[in-house]
């Protein structure tokens, strides 16, 4: 049996391989420039994933060749690389674009068939399900809840500080808050996990290890990934399995076991009905979509499922890991994290020290909010997407690019099934869209972060362990932070936190 499948295995290899040379003849990317291929078999796939600092090979061609390049894939794909404003925003607003096979089974394993697993008209229809628990007026309900669980970690860290300083890990911290928060306001549901009274570790331990096996894969990984985006499904999982398939699947079993748990109380607590407007959590309205007459707005039990699923990872992963690289930023430049702390503290001697901040006063902070912004365009925590063209069409550009002839492209016409990396990481740092030091730390040139930073900020100050401390951002399926040289040791950003002068202990 095993002999059968390695020549089967060996044949798609082949019928790949001579897929894509016949492809090449006709493409339309050939006369593009950019870098030359390492390797016929890996192309750029492997190196790109194997790099010390998420963006660094794509910075050094973006120097090179301009924001817009081809690139090769396995089997030497021709690929094309764009990180042009017009073209990123031609092809993120366009339903011709969706997400490559490969992702889509990747995204299955992980949420179920959630909204990031779905595309055009079921993508619509979830989101259609979810878009009222993401209205303005119920996101201003979650915020006393964030302000609630950051005070939890504020005390925590009071009672270990004692007044003085000690080295926190924000990459075990933050999770901790960030899941709390998660379950008070998507779910109404306590998971305990800051305060040590969770029952919920597994889960805890299960998104807080999600990526270990996806960042530096083998080379017969990225093999295999590539040739999953032109085997049948049935076949995708089956030929081969990597570790991070396995720990993938675990994540799923886990977040759907416990979306179980928690969905069967809300049921039971809940008065049944779509006009029944109950509770404002995310999970409330997802419930009253299972009433409703009307086909493309009702859910089953099964999709509401996912999308537990999708929020507890996307929403953890999305506000911990930017927490974590905000606090690191702010430890780099104290100048900035001084300017920001006098911000919180000129606000709150202006509204008391005990009055409960709502949203208009966030955003009454021009400083807090530039700092936030900064971050993320610095740190973006997922740094690249990939997508496919499902139809002919003509790419606009607004940084024009020098072809292999010395001719100068606006547009870039492609055809269907052309795979696009488009780097945000390599956008964020544009210098014809942020300035000449798009690279530096610059707050000067959104609910839930801001009032964990706010709460953190105005009881810490926040310095590196050691000068030389040397965070690497390793390129897995999403950002993480390790120390370089400590592979070994996961994901970790250790901080030096001290307790402001006037910072109460609990």
């Amino acid at each position: 049996m095993r002999r059968k499948m390695l020549t089967l295995l060996i044949a798609v290899i082949m019928l790949v391989i001579i897929t894509f040379v016949l492809k090449r003849r006709d493409s339309s990317l050939s006369n593009l420039r950019g870098p030359a291929p390492s390797s016929y078999i890996l192309g750029h796939e492997y190196e790109l994933t194997q790099q010390s600092d998420v963006g660094k090979l794509e910075f050094a061609w973006l120097e090179k060749y301009g924001p817009t390049m081809r690139v090769f894939g396995c089997f030497s794909e021709e690929v094309l690389m764009i990180a042009d404003p017009m073209g990123l925003q031609h092809i993120l607003q366009s339903q011709n674009y969706p997400k490559t096979k490969d992702i889509r089974l990747i995204a299955e394993r992980v949420f179920g068939r959630g909204l990031l697993w779905a595309t055009g008209n079921a993508h619509h229809r979830l989101r259609r399900a979810l878009n009222p628990a993401f209205s303005t007026q119920q996101l201003k309900h979650f915020v006393p809840l964030f302000q609630e669980t950051t005070t939890q970690l504020v005390e925590r860290w009071k009672e270990e500080l004692k007044g003085g300083s000690m080295i926190f890990n924000m990459a075990e911290w933050i999770p901790k808050i960030t899941l709390d928060v998660i379950g008070r306001s998507a779910f109404d549901f306590k998971f305990g996990v800051l305060d040590g009274t969770s029952k919920y570790n597994e889960l805890y331990c299960a998104i807080r290890d999600m990526f270990l096996d996806s960042k530096s894969p083998s080379t017969v990984t990225v093999i295999y990934s590539a040739l999953r985006r032109r085997l049948p499904e049935s076949l995708s999982f089956k030929l081969f399995t990597t570790k991070e398939d396995r720990r993938l699947s675990a994540f799923l079993t886990t977040a759907q076991a416990t979306a179980k748990v928690i969905l069967v109380q809300k049921l039971e607590a809940q008065t049944p009905g779509p006009n029944n407007e109950g509770d404002k959590d995310i999970l409330s309205v997802l419930v009253r979509a299972l009433s409703f007459d009307d086909a493309r707005r009702r859910l089953t039990q099964d999709e509401i499922i996912s999308q537990m699923a999708t929020i507890l990872l996307a929403g953890h992963e999305t506000s911990s890991g930017s927490m974590s690289w905000m606090l690191y930023e702010l430890s780099k430049h104290p100048e900035s994290q001084t300017t920001l702390y006098e911000e919180i503290a000129a606000l709150r001697a202006r509204i008391g020290y005990d009055t409960p901040l709502k949203p208009e006063h966030y955003d009454s902070m021009p400083f807090l909010n530039a700092v936030i912004k900064e971050s993320l365009r610095l740190n973006p925590i997922l740094p690249m997407l990939v997508r496919e063209a499902s139809c002919d069409d003509t790419i606009p550009l607004s940084i024009p690019v020098k072809t292999n002839s010395g001719s100068v492209l606006s547009h870039i016409p492609i055809t269907k099934g052309q795979r696009i990396l488009l780097p945000f990481s390599v956008y964020n740092r544009l210098s014809q869209v942020w300035g000449e030091d798009a690279n530096s730390w610059n707050p000067r040139r959104v609910m839930e972060l801001q009032a964990m930073l706010f709460g953190i900020i105005e009881s810490f100050e926040f310095g590196l362990p050691f000068e030389d401390l040397d965070v690497q951002r390793i390129p897995s399926i999403l950002m993480v932070p390790m120390i370089r040289g400590q592979p070994e040791l996961g994901v970790q950003l250790p901080l030096k936190v001290t307790q402001r002068r006037g910072s109460s202990s609990a």
